[in-house]
C-alpha cells in the first residue's frame, strides 16, 4: 500500500497529466484537419 503522500501527489498531478495528453491529442487532430482544409482550398484555387 503506497503512503498517503504519494497518493496525494497522484491526485495533484494526475489531472494535469491527463490535461496535457488531451491537449496533445487536440493539436494533432486540429493539425490534420487544417491540412485537409488547406489541400481542399489549394485544389479549389487551381481549379479556377
Amino acid at each position: 500500500m503506497p503512503e498517503s503522500g504519494s497518493v496525494e501527489l497522484v491526485w495533484l498531478f494526475g489531472p494535469f497529466a491527463v490535461y496535457l495528453v488531451m491537449l496533445g491529442v487536440y493539436y494533432v487532430w486540429e493539425g490534420k484537419r487544417e491540412e485537409q482544409l488547406r489541400q481542399r482550398y489549394e485544389e479549389a484555387e487551381h481549379g479556377q
